[in-house]
């Protein structure tokens, strides 16, 4: 199971930012139903063109007595006339004995310069990475902060972004689904309006061959919905995020009494 969680707390980890380029410090808990099941925190650290995002997810709650995990992330990205671009990455997720890394950098044409995994891709059960999958990519981070900066300038969400965080080249497709008033349903949950969208990832390499989470229905596009408010000081952060998985929705809740902006 503990693959589920880490669908879902990618798009987390890799969905919180302020858009004017504050300091900002988010918690979310992740959980389904009444059960909580993990929690991540999120450290953004802006300089005047750069930037040094650290990221945490730890499973919590009930569930962390039967499938415990880890994650950890590392960015470091600088300001340019395109947007926010990735310099460099390190990814980290431990599961019981088993430990993922992944340490990728960018040259200044946002191409992979250098990058180390361990262990290395076992082609037997992922898709195979060639080497133009890791030309003209983004990280995750930057990925989101480019979104954040088209959603502030245009209230919409129609966007892709290529993708590669080490060990999987993604598409990441976004759709505008409208807006929707969020009601408090758990303490500290944000409350008000919402742009809602769609996410879909589509993989390209490095993925595995066999996962539940592979969707043959081309007209499945928003079984990921990401919402999008302004909690604080008028700044848009993602304030839910939700999966529809095989075993019921999974749901992402930013905890506004932990949200700090310096």
């Amino acid at each position: 199971m503990h693959r589920l969680f880490l669908a879902v707390l990618f798009t987390l980890c890799a969905s919180a930012a302020s858009a004017s380029y504050q300091s900002t410090r988010l918690v979310y808990t992740v959980s389904w139903g009444n059960i909580l099941l993990a929690k991540s925190h999120l450290d953004y650290q802006f300089g005047e063109d750069d930037a040094r995002i650290s990221a945490s997810v730890d499973s919590d709650g009930f569930i962390a007595f039967f499938s415990s995990f880890q994650s950890r992330a590392n960015a470091d990205l600088v300001l340019k006339d395109a947007g926010w671009t990735p310099k460099t990455l390190f990814m980290e997720r431990v599961s019981g004995r088993k430990t993922l890394q992944s340490r990728v950098a960018w040259d200044d044409d946002s191409n992979v310069s250098t990058e180390s995994r361990m262990p290395e891709l076992d082609l037997g059960k992922v898709y195979p990475l060639t080497a133009q999958m890791r030309v003209n990519v983004l990280d995750p981070y930057s990925a989101v902060l480019r979104l954040i900066r088209h959603i502030e300038t245009t209230s919409e969400c129609n966007e892709t972004y290529e993708i590669y965080d080490g060990r999987r080249r993604t598409r990441l497709h976004f759709k505008s689904l409208g807006t929707n008033d969020l009601t408090e349903t758990r303490p500290g949950e944000f409350v008000g309006e919402a742009l809602v969208c769609s996410l879909e990832f589509e993989p390209i390499g490095g993925h595995r061959i066999d996962s539940k989470w592979r969707s043959d229905d081309k007209d499945d596009d928003d079984r990921i919905k990401m919402f999008f408010g302004r909690p604080l000081q008028g700044q848009i952060v993602p304030v839910r995020v939700e999966v529809d998985s095989w075993i019921g929705t999974i749901v992402g809740r930013l905890d506004i009494r932990k949200m700090t902006i310096q």
